[in-house]
Formats: C-alpha cells, sequence, structure tokens
C-alpha cells in the first residue's frame, strides 16, 4: 500500500521509512489482510491510495514470512504470517496495480481492479460509489454566502458507474450538473432537500433521447441524489458543479 501521487512520481527502487526504521518493507498476503492493515494504521488518509501487486520471484533481496510485531491488527489471526521484504523494491517486481476504496468515514473497503474503460480515463474509486478524476478547476475564487469558507467559482470530474455500482444518497452544498457522455444509461433520482432522502423524481442520462432520455441534469444545491446504471453497460457522465466541490460541502444522510 502506498500513496498513489508518490507512486506515479517516483523513479528508481521503492524504499519506504519502515526501511530504515524496521529494516524491512511491510507488505501483507492477501487483500483481506491489507485492509485491516489499512483500517489499522492509515484510516484517515485521504490522498488516493494504490496497492502494489509484488511478485517475489523478481526481487533480489530476501523475503521472510514472519508473523506482525508486536501483534497483528484487529481481525487478524496472531498465526497469520507477513511477507517482509528486506530490502528496496525494484519497480520491476511490480507487477500489477489496485486500488483501495474508501468509504465517507474514511475507512477502507475494498482493493479493486480497474476496468479498461476506469484505466484508459485514468479513474480511481470515489467514496460516494463509482469510478471518478477530477479534470477541472476554475482559476476563479469566490467567498459565496452560506459557505463555511473560499471556494473556485465551478469544478469538473468526470465519473463512472459500472453495472452494480451506485453513487448513494448524498448531497452537495452546491448545484450539479450532470453531463452523459458515453457508455450506457444511468437512473438519477431526486430525494427532495429534507433531512433524509425521499425519492421524488427521477430522470435517465442517456443515449437515447427518442426514449426519453437526457444528455444533462441539474440537481440543485441541498437536494438529495443517487444514480445507478439500469443496463449491463457502465455510464461515464462529466460533474460541474458551481461554486466548485469541496468535501466539507458533501453530505450523507444521518446514519448512514
Amino acid at each position: 500500500m502506498t500513496d498513489l501521487r508518490e507512486w506515479r512520481r517516483g523513479e528508481g527502487d521503492l524504499e519506504p521509512p519502515s526501511l530504515e526504521t524496521q529494516g524491512f518493507v511491510h507488505a501483507s498476503p492477501d487483500d483481506s489482510t491489507l485492509l485491516a492493515v489499512a483500517n489499522a494504521f492509515y484510516a484517515g488518509l485521504w490522498a488516493p491510495q494504490a496497492v502494489l501487486v509484488i511478485d517475489t520471484g523478481l526481487l533480489d533481496v530476501e523475503v521472510r514470512w514472519e508473523t506482525a510485531n508486536p501483534a497483528p491488527p484487529p481481525g487478524v489471526h496472531p498465526e497469520v504470517l507477513f511477507p517482509h521484504i528486506y530490502g528496496p523494491v525494484r519497480r520491476k517486481a511490480v507487477i500489477g496495480v489496485r486500488y483501495l476504496r474508501r468509504e465517507p468515514d474514511g475507512s477502507f473497503s475494498a482493493v479493486q481492479h480497474r476496468g479498461a474503460t476506469a484505466e484508459e480515463l485514468d479513474l480511481i474509486p470515489h467514496p460516494e460509489g463509482g469510478w471518478y478524476r477530477s479534470t477541472w478547476r476554475s482559476q476563479h475564487t469566490l467567498r459565496p454566502e452560506g459557505y463555511p469558507g473560499e471556494r473556485d467559482a465551478a469544478s469538473g470530474t468526470l465519473f463512472m458507474l459500472r453495472p452494480g455500482e451506485r453513487s448513494r444518497w448524498h448531497r452537495l452544498r452546491s448545484d450539479e450538473m450532470w453531463v452523459f457522455n458515453c457508455g450506457g444509461p444511468i437512473e438519477l433520482t431526486f430525494g427532495g432537500t429534507g433531512e433524509r432522502p425521499v425519492a421524488d423524481g427521477r430522470v435517465t442520462l442517456g443515449p437515447h433521447i427518442e426514449a426519453g432520455q437526457v444528455v444533462q441534469a441539474l440537481v440543485p444545491a441541498g437536494t438529495w441524489q443517487t444514480a445507478h446504471p439500469i443496463t449491463g453497460r457502465e455510464g461515464v457522465v462529466s460533474l460541474f458543479v458551481s461554486p466548485g466541490f469541496a468535501w466539507d460541502d458533501f453530505e450523507l444522510p444521518p446514519d448512514d
């Protein structure tokens, strides 16, 4: 597990701080153990995190399978062995990259593969569900009334939902425009502006305007929203938010 931006910026061998402080690089034997480690030690890190898949046969340093010291994270059996890498990790030994899905509360819930479209568009898991990449922020800033601080005038994001995925109920302090890009249709449901969402209308974003689908839909500020694909195809949209998106303006329903 490593900071995605650091992985992309880096060159040469991987030498995390534990190599100097403990003499080895930490690694995990499987996804469930890695998630336990991530939630025990790294919950609350909001920078995107990547999981590097390492072929130990391509390493030129010793790998020892050892128990956790002093103790494993909650949920991991004391006898589970961890692969400790006693030396730098050569980049050639990294044979794959997976992506950690983070929940809105900061916890990690899954280690996921990117599909072809997410790979092509360079999307990462979004805490509300689906996959995203921030693509644009206005160079102009403002201090809107009712906001806790300064905001960009507007922002843009690519967002994708795969079959079976859902953008969970949430609302923003700002207006949000959904614009259909490609793929299959996505149903966007509105939930009113009360304390909790109550479905009170929906539109379908998609390419078939002759069937009543639309290519853009506005979610007014403070309106609950949820969305999901309605066919077996993934759907890609652009989301434009004004004033610009900030996590402080993102709200989940009570008890979610």
